[in-house]
């Protein structure tokens, strides 16, 4: 995602084009800071440390703690939003699609593992999670989702019976729990990258496999040879 522009003080200096981006160092920062002591335990001063810039420097940019975890979730999630809405508008089909943005998710974790871990610990499961920025933000992601279903649906791949809005929650919900284990540290992938990049595939599919068909026995083609009673 592309990160907001710092005007440099004095723009005809032939240094600043290549000055880093205060904002978005301090939100980086703030990622790794809040990830490992958590929010409440986190100081401004320990934002600025981890930056490497002056502790007054910080409140340039925000008001308060508050406001840099916000903007964390707010900035980085228009993001990851802008992906589901580009799969969701993609021809392949309704399953295709579900496993796409299953890995995105899960992905998620895998390429940003501390900004997953604050969004999962430090807002999602917090009273910060109910404000209505956030709650509208959220409802990009299932209004997203429901789109690809109710899509699914019109083409003749899903059940039109069901309403969509409900089974995205179902989806969400499932793939929620699965991050959530990663995050705790309950479920552990051994091996290097491509091993964690074919398991996150893996459980993607079977997540979608199962909110689609689920996870009893498919009816047989044949079907079973009835025993046959005495003098038949």
């Amino acid at each position: 995602m592309a990160r907001a522009p710092v005007a440099s003080l004095d723009s005809s200096e032939p240094e600043a084009a290549s000055r880093p981006d205060k904002r978005a160092l301090i939100l980086d920062a703030a990622v790794k800071v809040f990830a490992e002591k958590g929010y409440h335990g986190s100081r401004v001063s320990d934002i600025a440390s981890e930056a490497g810039i002056a502790y007054g420097l910080v409140y340039h940019y925000f008001k308060n703690k508050e406001e840099i975890l916000a903007t964390i979730f707010e900035e980085r999630w228009t993001g990851f939003i802008e992906a589901v809405e580009a799969i969701g508008a993609s021809s392949t089909s309704t399953e295709d699609k579900l496993v796409s943005v299953a890995a995105l998710m899960l992905n998620a974790y895998r390429v940003r593992p501390e900004w997953v871990k604050v969004l999962v610990l430090e807002i999602q499961r917090s009273s910060r999670f109910a404000e209505p920025g956030q709650l509208r933000a959220v409802g990009r992601l299932f209004e997203a989702l429901a789109r690809i279903l109710r899509t699914g649906q019109e083409r003749g791949e899903l059940r039109g019976d069901l309403d969509p809005r409900i089974a995205c929650y179902v989806l969400v919900g499932a793939l929620d729990i699965v991050i959530t284990s990663l995050v705790l540290g309950v479920t552990r992938i051994e091996g290097g990258e491509e091993d964690e990049r074919a398991f996150y595939l893996e459980v993607a599919k079977t997540v979608v496999e199962i909110f689609l068909r689920g996870i009893g026995q498919p009816p047989s083609t044949t079907q079973p040879t009835q025993p046959r009673g005495e003098g038949a």
